[in-house]
């Protein structure tokens, strides 16, 4: 009599014929229900669990599994000793907090129409600029003040965008605050060219004391610019060989309070510029309200402005843990 027996077909298991039946949903259908399930997914991928192989040998007992723990407790790197223990267990390690895919992050930036004084250097400055949504009613209000009082702020601030893969991470806290929308620039061809026309001048009384920023009233009908008095100024004037002092009486008023106030100061004492391009940092103000030395981590911020998958593919994904210092987002 002939073997008519066969071997029975090799068992998987429940979990394997589940797993399979779910990627198989996920590449056939195609539905809202479905791309968020692909999203979720995704998110997961790139932010734990063992997506890249090590680059460490298997440890071959409890005494080098502790060698590891002891070694990243000494380097105080508690998050990467969290993630080697799960890594060792073969489970998922801690979240990166971020966002889930396809939220709208709670900030954006705000489009503005450039105010843009009449004179030679009206065609340099910017029809619009963008601002931080959280910010824009107190700088709203900071403009109506010069306004009010005869004077115009043209602004430099283009609308901001992580950097792509493949680019450059932020590499110092200036670029790091620009990326964040609390880096202001005011336009640099609104002052130093001639102070009898540029809207804005880097001014000292003609008696004495420091240069800061100010702005000359070029609206007499304003309704306060009456209340300004006029008196003796020095101010510098540039070229593209030099800078000197040159002497007037106008109306002008700081500026430094009005944006102070806006929540906008400059993070260094104005500085001396040298040729009209190289104009020192007049220009610059930061916004560093609500940010916590040792506290605010750079992901958080991002994550205000930013969609989570667009971060997860940009560079400054590797900065996300990144905290303020006080000048700039550093490793804790």
């Amino acid at each position: 009599m002939s073997d008519t027996s066969t071997n029975p077909p090799e068992e998987t298991s429940i979990d394997e014929d589940v797993a399979q039946a779910i990627i198989s949903i996920l590449e056939t259908t195609n539905s809202p229900a479905i791309q968020r399930a692909r999203e979720v997914i995704a998110h997961r991928l790139a932010i734990s669990g063992d997506v890249a192989p090590s680059r460490i040998p298997p440890p071959r007992n409890i005494t080098e599994v502790g060698g590891y723990i002891n070694l990243l407790t000494e380097y105080d790197e508690v998050e990467q000793r969290s993630r080697m223990i799960a890594a060792a267990l073969g489970i998922a390690g801690p979240q990166i907090n971020l966002p889930q895919p396809g939220a709208l992050p709670p900030l954006s930036f705000v489009t503005r129409a450039q105010v843009r004084p009449e004179g030679p250097q009206q065609a340099s400055f910017p029809l619009d600029f963008s601002l931080r949504s959280d910010f824009i009613a107190a700088f709203d209000t900071a403009l109506a003040a010069i306004a009010v009082q005869g004077g115009a702020m043209p602004v430099l601030s283009a609308p901001r965008s992580l950097p792509l893969a493949g680019g450059m991470a932020p590499a110092d806290g200036p670029a790091q605050l620009d990326l964040i929308g609390r880096l202001l620039r005011l336009a640099p061809t609104a002052a130093l060219r001639d102070p009898a026309i540029d809207p804005l001048s880097v001014t000292r009384p003609d008696a004495g004391g420091a240069f800061q920023v100010m702005v000359r009233v070029i609206d007499p009908a304003a309704p306060d610019a009456g209340t300004i008095p006029a008196d003796d100024w020095a101010s510098w004037q540039c070229d593209t060989a030099q800078c000197s002092e040159v002497t007037s009486n106008d109306v002008r008023f700081e500026l430094t309070p009005i944006l102070n106030t806006a929540g906008w100061h400059q993070p260094a004492a104005v500085s001396d510029p040298t040729t009209v391009t190289d104009a020192g940092n007049w220009s610059v103000w930061h916004n560093i309200t609500g940010l916590v030395p040792g506290e605010t981590r750079f992901g958080d911020e991002l994550n205000l402005l930013y969609p989570a998958e667009v971060t997860l593919t940009s560079p400054v994904f590797a900065q996300l843990d990144f905290v303020w210092t006080g000048s700039e987002f550093a490793t804790p």
